[in-house]
């Protein structure tokens, strides 16, 4: 049993991206791999964004398990259902995430959302209501940091905010585990005021896609 607590947990943003590079071919695989344009510059470690035909892929952000001349191995992404991810129409393109910025004074992180929905399937002659599972409510997530607009990660949550496109999450934990993410980045210009309290900036983000956890 691992047990992590929340202690020493850092929260980044992508603040600088490489340009897009073609995915001319992705395979169905329990990692799958990814055939990139010549001149990809993506090593072992690389974080990418991905953008594909497959729309359980799309948006998400992967790491680089192995690379192969043009050849990307997506770590942990498990593309094997040809239902899910229909064979031949999954490619797209990639960034590289080439920095990340840090958020420090962060108080507190809070999630919410991400809740299985269901479908109600009752019949008539049924006694007992029935449901199916059908999707997931909107993942979201608030922070609160003091606030320091002098900090260099304000201006790189500004600049998302101002984008209106998303930008990746990184969360790292004090035992190496990660999660991942794309999402909408949103910061209140204006702290939160509290009497005899530290002024503190609000922010919260919206998964554009689905988060993606390494263990280290």
């Amino acid at each position: 049993m691992t047990i992590t607590v929340s202690t020493g947990i850092i929260m980044a943003i992508a603040s600088t991206y490489g340009s897009s590079v073609n995915m001319t071919a992705i395979t169905n695989a329990a990692e799958a791999v990814a055939t990139l344009g010549a001149g990809h510059g993506v090593v072992v470690g690389d974080y990418l964004e991905v953008t594909s035909g497959w729309g359980r892929l799309n948006g998400r952000i992967v790491r680089a398990k192995t690379v192969a001349t043009n050849d990307v191995t997506f770590e942990g992404i498990n593309t094997v259902s040809t239902t899910v991810y229909p064979a031949g129409t999954g490619t797209g393109t990639i960034r590289r995430i080439t920095a990340w910025t840090n958020l420090s004074q962060v108080k507190i992180i809070n999630s919410s959302g991400g809740e299985q929905q269901f479908a109600d399937i009752t019949a008539l002659d049924d006694v007992v209501g029935k449901q199916m599972p059908t999707i997931r409510s909107p993942v979201q997530m608030s922070v609160e940091c003091f606030d320091d607009p002098t900090l260099p990660w304000y201006s790189a949550v500004a600049t998302a905010d101002d984008a209106r496109i998303p930008y990746a999450l990184r969360l790292s934990a004090p035992n190496s585990s990660k999660i991942v993410a794309n999402a909408y980045w949103g910061l209140q210009r204006i702290p939160a005021i509290g009497t005899n309290e530290p002024l503190r900036t609000l922010m919260s983000l919206s998964f554009s896609a689905e988060p993606t956890r390494y263990a280290t």
